[in-house]
């Protein structure tokens, strides 16, 4: 039986980095998938893992302050790796929510079943097509392979440096708010652009009585303007992704 113990400890380690990984990455991670899914995926993926690493074996602790930081550093783990690459995802719906104020459709909204928020069509369409361009990019695969190679480079129990990962989190996050702004910057150069020209035509012949088309040009102008943006937006978003699992 105690022969046994570090083999179970290891095993312990993985499904909880697997847990924490898949728990929050993109699609895997995703509200609509059942939770029973979910959890049968995640044990699946945990056994496999275990498996290809070689079923390392981790020491048990003296005390359970010990352990209780071994399980620590590997939620820490899964959870940056799988929250640095759901941050860039969400830039897309991120900025398609911003675009949506300004082109009048933010006062229509919806409950986002990805993450239980309220959203706009325009940015559940930039959310589902991010999602598709993942999906071509395979990152729920490149997700996984990571994942083994993080067991392989460094094995449940070795040394995890908080401090880097809390770092990396942040440079993603701040990241992830730059991609934002970057996918909704030319819908609203599209909104104003379409604002200033009914503007200036209201200038040169008030009589035309213009101002009550200033919400249809600046829905028209932004409709024109997510048809050329949005799916290059989308593998933006969906590229920076699943880098974070390619690279890392």
């Amino acid at each position: 039986m105690d022969l046994s113990l570090p083999l179970i400890l290891g095993f312990v380690l993985v499904l909880t980095r697997t847990a924490s990984l898949l728990g929050v990455a993109p699609i895997l991670g995703s509200r609509s998938v059942p939770m029973r899914i979910r959890a049968a995926l995640i044990g699946v993926v945990a056994v496999v893992t275990y498996l290809a690493a070689n079923a390392p074996r981790v020491p048990v602790p003296a005390d359970f302050f010990s352990l209780a930081a071994l399980v620590a550093s590997e939620v820490a783990l899964g959870l940056t790796a799988g929250l640095s690459s759901r941050v860039l995802i969400d830039a897309a719906q991120s900025g398609g929510q911003a675009a949506a104020n300004a082109m009048g459709f933010g006062f229509g909204s919806m409950i986002n079943p990805h993450s239980n928020s309220e959203s706009s069509t325009m940015g559940e369409l930039f959310m589902a097509l991010a999602l598709g361009a993942a999906l071509v990019f395979h990152l729920p695969e490149e997700c996984i392979g990571w994942l083994v190679r993080s067991v392989r480079d460094v094995p449940p129990g070795g040394t995890v440096d908080v401090t880097s990962l809390a770092s990396a989190l942040t440079q993603q996050l701040i990241f992830g708010i730059t991609l934002s702004v970057r996918v909704a910057f030319p819908l609203f150069a599209a909104a104003i652009l379409g604002y200033a020209a009914l503007g200036a035509l209201g200038r040169t012949a008030p009589q035309l009585s213009l101002q009550s088309l200033g919400f249809a040009v600046s829905i028209g102008c932004g409709v024109m303007a997510v048809f050329f943006v949005a799916p290059d937006a989308a593998r933006l978003c969906a590229d920076a992704a699943t880098r974070i699992f390619t690279r890392s």
